[in-house]
C-alpha cells in the first residue's frame, strides 16, 4: 500500500531550549496536514507545506522526516502532544497517529479516517460531520461537541475512544455515535439534540443536563438528575441491533453479556423537549 511517512525530528523548532535542557513547547497548527490535500501534491510541494508555530510560519520539513510517496495514507511517528487540528476538515483518505496528539483533532472533518494509537487532546472529532477516528489511549474534554457559541457539535459519523475521555462529551450533538471504552467526566451529553453516546465505564456527574433527544448507553450506576423521570425496565431490541452493527461496521468489541439485557429507561431531560433518553444496564 502507498503510504506517506513522517517521523517527528528530534530537533524542531517547536521545541523551547535553555542551553541543553527542554523547558517548553510552541503550540504546533498543521490543519494542511490532510489526507485528501497531500495526496493531490507531489513531494516537493509537501516537504514545503506550511505549518505554523507561534507567530511563525515553518515548511512541513523543518518538523519531520519525510518518506515514501503522496498518498491517501499518511503515517505520522513522534510525540505530537503540541500539534493542533490534524486533519481538521478533511473529506477523504486516513491519517495514523503513532503516538499522543494535542487538540482539535479531526474537527469539522466530513470523511475519511483518523486512527491515534496513543492520547489525544481537546475538541476531538469538534462538529465533524461524517468519517471515523478511534483512540486507542485517552481523550480530552469537548469530544464530539460544539465550539463555544455554535449551536450544533458532532454531526454524523463515530468516535471511538478506548481508554478514557473528559467533560463536555457530546456537548449538542446532533447526530452520529459515540463509543467510550473507559470512563468519561461530567456534563455527558449535555444540551446534546440526537445521537447515540455509549460509555462502558463509570461517568460523572450531570449526564444528560438539558438534552433534547438523543440516547445515551451506560453500564455502570449513573446519577440520574432529579429533571428526569424513570420510564420502564425492559430489553431493548433496538440495542443488540446497534451493537452488531458497531461489531460489524467498526470493528468494536461488545460483550455478550450486554445483548439480550435488562436496561432501565430514563427519559429527560424535563426542562427542554424531554424526549432523550438514558439506558442503564441492569447488572444480573
Amino acid at each position: 500500500m502507498t503510504k506517506l511517512k513522517l517521523k517527528l525530528k528530534k530537533e524542531n523548532p517547536a521545541l523551547i531550549k535553555k542551553g541543553k535542557e527542554l523547558i517548553g513547547k510552541i503550540p504546533v497548527e498543521v490543519e494542511n496536514i490532510r489526507a485528501d490535500l497531500i495526496k493531490k501534491m507531489t513531494l516537493a510541494e509537501i516537504k514545503e507545506l506550511e505549518i505554523r508555530a507561534g507567530k511563525e510560519i515553518y515548511q512541513l520539513q523543518d518538523f519531520f522526516e519525510i518518506k515514501g510517496e503522496p498518498a491517501e495514507v499518511i503515517e505520522i511517528d513522534g510525540d505530537l502532544s503540541n500539534f493542533k487540528y490534524l486533519g481538521a476538515a478533511m473529506n477523504s483518505g486516513t491519517i495514523i497517529v503513532n503516538g499522543d496528539i494535542g487538540m482539535h483533532v479531526g474537527s469539522e472533518m466530513s470523511g475519511g479516517k483518523i486512527e491515534i494509537k496513543g492520547d489525544a487532546g481537546d475538541w476531538l472529532g469538534a462538529e465533524m460531520t461524517g468519517g471515523i477516528i478511534t483512540v486507542n489511549g485517552d481523550a480530552g474534554n469537548y469530544v464530539g461537541a460544539a465550539f463555544r457559541g455554535d449551536k450544533l457539535g458532532m454531526n454524523r459519523g463515530l468516535i471511538y475512544i478506548g481508554g478514557n475521555a473528559g467533560n463536555f462529551v457530546a456537548n449538542k450533538m446532533r447526530r452520529g455515535e459515540i463509543v467510550i471504552k473507559g470512563d468519561c467526566g461530567d456534563m455527558l451529553g449535555a444540551q446534546m439534540i440526537a445521537g447515540s453516546v455509549y460509555v462502558f465505564g463509570k461517568c460523572g456527574k450531570r449526564a444528560g443536563a438539558g438534552m433534547k433527544r438523543g440516547t445515551i448507553i451506560t453500564f455502570s450506576d449513573l446519577e440520574i438528575l432529579p429533571t428526569f423521570s424513570y420510564n420502564i425496565s425492559y430489553f431493548p431490541n433496538f440495542l443488540n441491533i446497534a451493537f452488531k452493527h458497531l461489531q460489524h461496521d467498526y470493528q468494536i468489541e461488545i460483550s455478550d453479556q450486554f445483548f439480550n439485557s435488562e436496561y432501565m429507561r430514563y427519559t429527560g431531560d424535563n426542562t427542554e423537549l424531554g424526549k432523550g433518553e438514558i439506558l442503564i444496564w441492569k447488572k444480573d
